[in-house]
């Protein structure tokens, strides 16, 4: 009898706190967070940190809309003021300060209102995106006359994403360093066919993202070289979910292969997070409802898939309609098409299946391989030779 009355004690506490409740989740707001190192020399100190700060806004600003919006439209892009600027930065942090008689250096840290963002976007009828992608886990393998490389050295493909400064996006890309449980988890050819035993192995290690191969091929055109680039995402674990994107890369006069692979990276992984703003562009003026079924053997989980929801921006509102120990039942009104709620949520690891009236939404199974991988040739000896 305690336990029945703390439980509905507890579940309608919940009900006053869901009833109406909004996405304010703090890893949403971390997406209108733009940290930016400054740079400024002035008559003195103090007038210097002014115009470093002034300038770490305006380039705060830009980041976060080149972050949020598709490269097509920045063109249309609202420019920065200081009016503007005051309204939307919620506050900002300062480290790593350090400063002479006439210059001003630091690490500034600002946080934007997501409301104010949204509203400007939405004024200036600008489409733009805010869910944020999985981790993608990088294999960067290098296809050479005698076959894949991934792990050995030379590779300069994956030393070319080790050392990648790729701007804070909506996408964030981890590159393994070739440690121990990296090469027993997958070997170049396996990376190279798309093996998924094997690519649920590596996602494991980094708690199970989603994993981006990216293929480099170099090869000479009379004095120019071009590295071509086919680069597939797969969610290990869903068969059919692959996304492949191809590029090519010609070197410019004087252009070192160090550098022609660096511009490759970096425009590579633009490509990437263009794909993913252009598949999860927020459409207000298309919205819907789905009242689905959440399994929650106690009030600790439904709580903690709660907050999932709250964090995924295209749900305006999570609408409590029952709850018991088996399950919660609630109203998802969201802005977008039903594809991109459905992505949104996988995103958090969330599944939705089933059909109206009878949705069902639960924590996807972390992703098992289906036959626990051998040790990969090169735990033990070189992949292929040098290309």
């Amino acid at each position: 009898m305690i336990r029945r009355g703390l439980f509905a004690g507890m579940a309608v506490a919940a009900v006053s706190v869901l009833l109406h409740f909004s996405a304010t989740a703090a890893d949403r707001l971390d997406i209108f967070t733009v940290s930016v190192p400054v740079d400024a020399t002035a008559a003195n100190a103090n007038a210097a940190r002014d115009a470093a700060r002034l300038d770490g806004e305006r380039r705060a600003y830009a980041a976060l809309l080149d972050r949020l919006t598709l490269a097509t439209d920045r063109a249309r892009l609202p420019a920065a003021n200081d009016a503007m600027l005051n309204d939307i930065i919620q506050g900002f942090e300062v480290a790593n300060e350090r400063r002479s008689t006439v210059r001003y250096l630091a690490d500034y840290t600002f946080h934007f209102r997501a409301d104010a963002i949204e509203q400007l976007l939405r004024e200036q009828k600008i489409p733009f995106a805010e869910t944020p992608s999985k981790p993608l886990i990088v294999l960067a393998v290098l296809e050479s006359a005698n076959g894949p490389v991934l792990w050995d050295d030379p590779n300069p493909w994956r030393e070319a994403w080790v050392n990648a400064k790729l701007p804070q996006g909506l996408v964030p890309f981890v590159v393994p360093l070739g440690e121990v449980e990296d090469v027993t988890a997958i070997d170049a050819a396996a990376a190279d066919s798309g093996d998924d035993a094997r690519l649920q192995a590596i996602a494991m290690n980094y708690g199970d993202g989603d994993v981006l191969v990216t293929r480099a091929t170099m090869r000479s055109s009379g004095a120019a070289k071009t590295v071509d680039v086919t680069t597939t995402r797969f969610a290990p674990g869903q068969g059919g979910a692959e996304q492949t994107a191809v590029a090519s890369f010609t070197a410019t006069a004087d252009e070192s292969d160090q550098d022609l692979l660096a511009r490759a990276v970096a425009g590579t992984a633009d490509q990437i997070a263009q794909a993913w703003k252009q598949a999860n562009l927020i459409d207000f003026s298309q919205s819907g409802a789905l009242t689905v079924s959440i399994p929650a053997s106690d009030l600790r989980s439904w709580l903690s898939i709660r907050d999932q929801l709250g964090a995924i921006a295209s749900i305006q509102q999570v609408e409590l309609i029952s709850l018991d120990r088996q399950r919660a039942v609630v109203a998802l009104h969201y802005v977008g098409d039903e594809a991109q709620l459905r992505l949104a949520l996988a995103q958090r690891d969330l599944d939705l299946a089933g059909s109206a009236p009878d949705w069902t939404l639960q924590r996807r199974a972390a992703a098992v391989p289906s036959a626990p991988p051998a040790p990969a040739d090169t735990a033990v000896g070189p992949e292929n030779s040098a290309p």
